[in-house]
Parts: C-alpha cells; sequence; structure tokens
C-alpha cells in the first residue's frame, strides 16, 4: 500500500492515514525498525475503550520521543480547526476501512524532519484500530442514553444522572430545578398531519428548547411529548424565567414541514430540589405543577 502523501503549508503538515485492517499486521511488518515497540503500543492501546484515555495513552507513549507540546484530536464530523498557536504542527485524517476517525496532530516548537514524519505515520498505523474500537464504544453508550427521535436523553439515563445531581446539590449546597413539560394538544397534531409530522415536531421542540439552555443542562424525553429538563445551580425564580423563555419561543416558531407551518404551545410545571428529595417526589411535584398549568389554560407555566 502506498504511503500518505504530504504537503507542508506555513509550518503544518497534512495527511491521510487509510489503512484497511487487512493490511495492518503487513504494515508492521514492513517496518524498518521499531516493530517490538509498536505491537507493545497497539497492546497498550488496545487496553482502553475509553476514548479520552487512549488519546492520553498515545500522548504519554510518543510525546517523550518526539519532544511534543500537545497532541491534540478532533473526533470526526466535529467542525473545528485545530490550534497550533503560532507552534509547528502534523496532522492527519484518520481513516479505516472507509471509516473516518477524525483528525490528530502532534504540535512542537520546532518543525518535524522528514524521519520524524516517518516515524510518526508508523505509530499512527498502532493507533487506527484502538481507536475506532473506542468511537464505536462511544456511539454504542450514546445510543443507550439517547431517545433515537430527538437526541434527548431517554428515561434510562434518568436514574443515573438525577443522583448525581441531587447529590452534588446537598454537598455543595447549590439549587437544583425540575421543569416537566408537555405539548398542548399533541394528539390533535397527529391526527390532522400524521405520526410523521408528529415526529417532526418533537424534533423542532427539542431544538427550541435547546436553543434557550446551557450545556450543563439535561433534557429528558420521558415519554410521548412529554419532556423533563434538569437544571444545577438554579434556583425556582432562574427555573421559572428559562422556562418563560422556552415557552414564548416555541409558541413564537412554527415547526415547518411538509409544507405547512405548525404552531404549537407548552404547558410547564416546576419544582425545586429540597434535601429529604428523591428523584419520584421531586417529579412528581413538578408533574403536579405541569397539571396544574393545563387545568389553568394551557401554554403557561406553574411552579410548585
Amino acid at each position: 500500500m502506498a504511503n500518505p502523501t504530504l504537503s507542508i503549508v506555513k509550518g503544518s503538515t497534512n495527511a491521510a492515514m487509510n489503512h484497511d485492517s487487512s493490511q495492518i499486521s503487513k504494515t508492521i511488518d514492513n517496518l524498518n525498525a521499531d516493530k517490538q515497540v509498536l505491537l507493545e503500543l497497539a497492546n497498550k492501546l488496545h487496553s482502553t475503550l475509553e476514548l479520552d484515555k487512549l488519546i492520553t495513552l498515545f500522548k504519554l507513549e510518543v510525546s517523550p520521543i518526539l519532544n511534543l507540546d500537545d497532541i491534540l484530536y478532533l473526533p470526526p464530523n466535529k467542525q473545528k480547526e485545530m490550534d497550533s498557536r503560532g507552534r509547528h504542527m502534523v496532522s492527519y485524517q484518520l481513516v479505516l476501512h472507509k471509516k473516518e476517525l477524525g483528525e490528530i496532530a502532534l504540535v512542537r516548537r520546532t518543525r518535524f524532519t522528514d524521519k520524524e514524519q516517518k516515524f510518526i505515520e508508523k505509530t499512527l498505523v498502532a493507533v487506527l484500530l484502538p481507536l475506532k474500537n473506542a468511537l464505536d464504544y462511544s456511539q454504542a453508550i450514546q445510543s443507550a442514553l439517547h431517545d433515537p427521535l430527538t437526541g434527548a436523553l431517554n428515561r434510562f439515563s434518568m436514574d443515573s444522572i438525577f443522583n448525581r445531581e441531587m447529590e452534588l446539590s446537598n454537598r455543595n449546597k447549590t439549587p437544583l430545578s425540575l421543569i416537566a413539560l408537555d405539548i398542548d394538544f399533541f394528539k390533535q397534531v397527529n391526527d390532522t398531519y400524521g405520526h410523521a409530522t408528529g415526529d417532526c415536531v418533537l424534533k423542532h421542540l427539542t431544538e427550541c428548547i435547546r436553543q434557550c439552555t446551557r450545556t450543563t443542562d439535561a433534557l429528558f424525553r420521558y415519554g410521548g411529548e412529554e419532556f423533563t429538563l434538569l437544571l444545577n445551580n438554579t434556583s425556582l425564580e432562574g427555573a421559572r424565567q428559562l422556562a418563560e423563555r422556552i415557552r414564548e419561543n416555541v409558541q413564537n416558531t412554527p415547526c415547518i414541514c411538509n409544507g405547512h407551518n405548525i404552531y404549537i404551545t407548552v404547558s410547564m410545571g416546576i419544582s425545586l430540589f429540597q434535601p429529604e428529595d428523591s428523584q419520584t417526589s421531586l417529579f412528581e411535584r413538578a408533574d403536579q405543577a405541569l397539571y396544574q398549568a393545563k387545568k389553568a389554560g394551557r401554554n403557561q407555566v406553574v411552579c410548585e
């Protein structure tokens, strides 16, 4: 198999590493030197399925040899530029079995020699299969924890996340709020436009919520058209203000699906975590407040 081609531009090197797994052992056998070292490196990298730990192991093994300042890794489908901060960088797009594995970059203050670049390419052969396994494992975990339609967290993940956030709230004496949220008259959407459009509306709602929330806020699809939003370090008043922003965003933003502009509204109930609360009691109070919001006319927010 031909070696990757390299082109140097402004002190940076970009290349593609593309190996079929059936060729990996053959490629290692054909190395001029350090065959045993590379096999040992591959074995170490195969010891973990955690992506961050895998990159850290690779960094610990390679950085002292090349006197590196850093090794940067960008997973596939991430839109971000590698930042070398004025230093020299050699970066590689990693591909195995036509599967994109992301980009890896090695950074230091001095330019890489041709000999060093060849050494890097040899070591990256040992990274490919462990990296693919780690990415597959990460994707499987994400799929197990997320609702496939909306991308929100699912009920399977609620117990561990709720318990963690409640423990942190008690330990750090910080407020924790829960919003229970439900689409008003969602059955009418399905009856009028069909379930495919109903799915479109659910995805639209998820996006409307995410436009208003922080990355640390945990959004769960509880079931059907009902969602919950767990807000760490957020008081009851802070949760109410956020809920109002979400309500207005949903109300004012139509879901455009199959040529239809569909307007929906949501009702929300909010509870504040108390030290004696369990996950069940915290949720029941938010759900009761949600019931009051619907009973009072819908498209509104009610706090416990």
